[in-house]
C-alpha cells in the first residue's frame, strides 16, 4: 500500500493537467430488481467455460474468470461487482481476472475486489496487484483517476476450504461445497454450481438444503448446462401493481 500512495503522490502534477473519460453510453440492461435472485451468462460460449454472473439481494458475484469475461459484461454490472470467486486456479479458470481487476475498476468500482478462490489464490491475487501497480499510476495520467478511487483497483483475497461459507451478507450466502459452489438465497432457494469434469460428492445433502437448481456440463439431469444462454430468474420479486 506504501508503494501505492508513493506512485500516487509522484503523478499528481500530471493528474492536473489530465481529465477523467466521459462515462460511456448506458448499458441496456435486464430489469433486475433488488429481491431478485438470477444467474446471468457471461465469458464465451463454450460448454467447458463455466461463467455465471450472479445477482441477487443486490449484490453482484462473478463465477468463473475465463479469457475475455470482461467485454461480456455490462459497465454497470462491473461497477458493481462484490467479488470473483474461481472454481480452479487452472489457467483456464482465472484468464479473466486481469480483465475483471482492471475493467471494473475502470467502470467506477468503488472498494477493492473480494477475490475468492482455492489455496493458492492469495498468491495469484498478490501477484496481480504487484504487477499492475505502476499501471495504476500510468492510467491515472493518461485516463484520471476512476470513479471509485486509487485503492480500488486493488484485489483482496479468500481462500475457499470445502464446507466453508465464503460469502456472506445474511441473505446471499456462498459455500464451498465439493466440486464447486452452493448459493442460498434467504431460505426461498439454493443453487448449485459444479465446474466442467466435477461432480457433487455430497449430493445426499442438496435435499436437504432445498437446491431447485444445478448447473454443470452435464445437463442431462440439470435444469441448466454450462454455458448459460439466457437470463434465468430463479427467484423474482413481483411486480408492483
Amino acid at each position: 500500500m506504501r508503494l501505492r500512495k508513493r506512485f500516487a503522490i509522484g503523478i499528481l502534477g500530471a493528474m492536473a493537467a489530465c481529465t477523467a473519460p466521459a462515462p460511456g453510453d448506458p448499458s441496456e440492461d435486464l430489469s433486475i430488481a433488488p429481491r431478485d435472485f438470477v444467474l446471468l451468462p457471461c465469458g464465451p460460449a463454450r460448454s467447458d467455460q463455466p461463467c455465471a454472473l450472479v445477482a441477487a439481494g443486490g449484490k453482484r458475484v462473478l463465477f468463473g474468470a475465463p479469457a475475455g469475461v470482461a467485454a461480456s459484461l455490462s459497465e454497470a454490472d462491473l461497477r458493481q461487482l462484490d467479488s470473483v470467486v474461481l472454481f480452479s486456479l487452472r489457467a483456464k479458470d482465472i484468464e479473466g481476472v486481469d480483465e475483471i481487476r482492471n475493467e471494473s475498476w475502470r467502470a467506477g468500482r468503488a472498494t477493492p475486489l473480494l477475490t475468492i478462490g482455492p489455496r493458492g489464490v492469495l498468491v495469484l491475487v498478490d501477484g496481480l496487484n504487484t504487477a499492475f501497480e505502476q499501471a495504476d499510476a500510468l492510467r491515472i495520467v493518461e485516463e484520471g483517476i476512476p470513479a471509485g478511487g486509487y485503492d480500488a483497483a486493488i484485489l483482496t483475497g479468500r481462500e475457499a476450504g470445502r464446507g466453508e461459507i465464503v460469502f456472506d451478507t445474511g441473505d446471499v450466502r456462498v459455500t464451498r461445497i465439493s466440486g464447486g459452489y452452493r448459493i442460498a438465497y434467504e431460505d426461498q432457494a439454493t443453487v448449485d454450481l459444479l465446474p466442467c469434469g466435477e461432480t457433487r460428492a455430497d449430493a445426499a445433502t442438496a435435499e436437504a438444503t432445498n437446491v431447485q437448481i444445478s448447473v454443470s456440463c452435464d445437463g442431462s439431469e440439470q435444469e441448466l448446462a454450462w454455458p448459460l444462454s439466457a437470463p434465468h430468474f430463479v427467484v423474482r420479486q413481483a411486480s408492483a401493481e
